[in-house]
């Protein structure tokens, strides 16, 4: 039965800011802030513009002024986002940089290879390790998300949480970074080795019952092919479509099985239902969440307290026991019965609403993000490095799930990415360095005898 949901004016001057901010972004393509700011834009769109036409039924709970009041928050975002987008990039992309066009000739797609291969094997090993070396359940895990795998919390054998998760983020990178390093190898072999890889150590992701993970690691490889291939724009616009409904396949898989397993389904004891809906995008109606506690004083101004627990996260928890919680006062009010246990994402917008109120509150995540799209543009100009090309399309690729939360158990994985790309341009720096010392030598001995 149709639900007939009054859609308030505001989403639609919201949806025309967003519309005019990306044509003038596309018009504008070959400035630094550009792509970030468009993967931005795409954002914004899929987690607060899609609810009223898709699930329409969940919103018409609340009062019409707050759909208002929410969409009006989306446009002081993006109004703001815009406004401090240049100053951000132009600010972090003219800081100082080291990398020249040295990391190009010599970490080229084949060597970077084989550092991923090294960095993926020592993961991988010590991550079957903890599943008693249970090789199929650590590629093919089974049991959906309460099942053990890899990196799970549940998984046989000990250790620090904070060197599992540490770990468990950088396995998501390298991974990651098979999908995107394909697109540039040149040497048949090399290409070959590359797409084994990613048949090894994506369905790992795919069948942890997790849809982020896998969009992580998966979607940088889709955002490496539409800004690296020379195909013709409607060839990629073809494309992008037949992905479109492979990702929401693979998405229904994952909703429908991520509690029992997929092994039904391929037993043919269970099937997939069609008409099952994506419900985790509903971000508007977590930011009309946020704003009914506060009209009804259940919600309490946080004053930027989840920011810094955010912050805080970067400190293990075997150092630090007492950790602030993230949003624990939102979580109870959404779901009571869960208590402490409820993780329940507030949307980058709604967050910044319940940590500063309904009108301060969109600016904070517009900050947040301006300083994101400007962390991506300083890698989009060092392009010239592949190991920074690399991170830049990894970076691309996680921005949707900011959307979510800007939290950094989605950035840790570029954390430690720009950790190691720092240091193996350093290695690779002083390895020239030597060389070129050497050779020098070599020549000086020349001359002179």
């Amino acid at each position: 039965m149709p639900v007939n949901l009054e859609i308030p004016f505001s989403y639609y001057i919201a949806a025309a800011i967003l519309f005019c901010f990306s044509v003038e972004a596309v018009s504008k393509i070959s400035k630094h802030w550009a792509i970030p700011s468009l993967i931005i834009y795409l954002t914004t769109g899929m987690w607060y513009f899609t609810e009223v036409f898709y699930t329409p039924e969940r919103l018409t709970i609340f009062e019409p002024h707050i759909l208002e009041q929410g969409y009006y928050q989306v446009c002081i975002f993006l109004i703001v986002f815009r406004c401090l987008l240049p100053y951000c990039t132009s600010s972090i992309v003219r800081y100082p940089s080291k990398v020249t066009a040295f990391n190009w000739f010599t970490l080229n797609p084949h060597q970077l290879l084989k550092i991923l291969l090294f960095f993926w094997i020592f993961l991988f090993i010590y991550g079957v390790s903890r599943l008693d070396w249970n090789f199929l359940q650590a590629l093919f895990p089974q049991g959906g998300r309460w099942s053990a795998k890899l990196w799970a919390r549940g998984a046989v054998g000990e250790g620090s949480d904070f060197i599992i998760s540490a770990a468990g983020y950088i396995y998501s990178l390298v991974c990651a970074m098979f999908g995107v390093l394909i697109f540039f190898q040149r040497q048949r072999q090399a290409k070959i080795i590359n797409l084994i890889m990613i048949i090894i150590s994506w369905p790992s992701f795919l069948l942890s019952g997790t849809r982020n993970t896998f969009l992580a690691v998966s979607v940088p490889a889709y955002m490496t092919y539409i800004f690296t291939s020379r195909h013709k724009w409607w060839v990629k616009a073809g494309i992008s479509v037949g992905i479109f409904f492979v990702f929401n396949y693979l998405m229904l898989i994952i909703i429908n099985f991520r509690d029992s397993g997929i092994l039904a389904y391929f037993e043919g004891n269970a099937t997939i239902n069609p008409e099952v809906k994506h419900n985790g995008l509903n971000m508007a109606e977590e930011l009309f969440y946020i704003n009914n506690f506060y009209e009804q004083k259940q919600l309490t101004l946080q004053y930027g307290l989840d920011y810094w627990a955010e912050a805080m996260n970067i400190i293990p928890r075997f150092i630090l026991p007492d950790k602030p919680l993230i949003g624990y006062e939102y979580n109870a009010l959404r779901a009571p019965a869960s208590g402490i246990n409820a993780t329940i994402a507030a949307g980058f917008i709604g967050r910044g609403v319940m940590n500063f109120g309904p009108c301060l509150g969109p600016i904070a995540p517009a900050i947040l993000l301006g300083v994101w799209a400007g962390f991506l543009a300083r890698l989009w100009t060092q392009r010239v490095s592949i190991l920074r090309l690399a991170l830049f399309l990894v970076g691309l690729g996680i921005t949707p799930n900011l959307g979510r939360d800007i939290t950094l158990l989605v950035l840790w994985p570029m954390i430690f990415g720009y950790v190691i790309v720092r240091y193996l341009e350093r290695l690779e720096r002083r390895r020239l360095l030597k060389k070129f010392a050497t050779q020098s030598y070599y020549f000086d001995n020349e001359s002179h005898s």
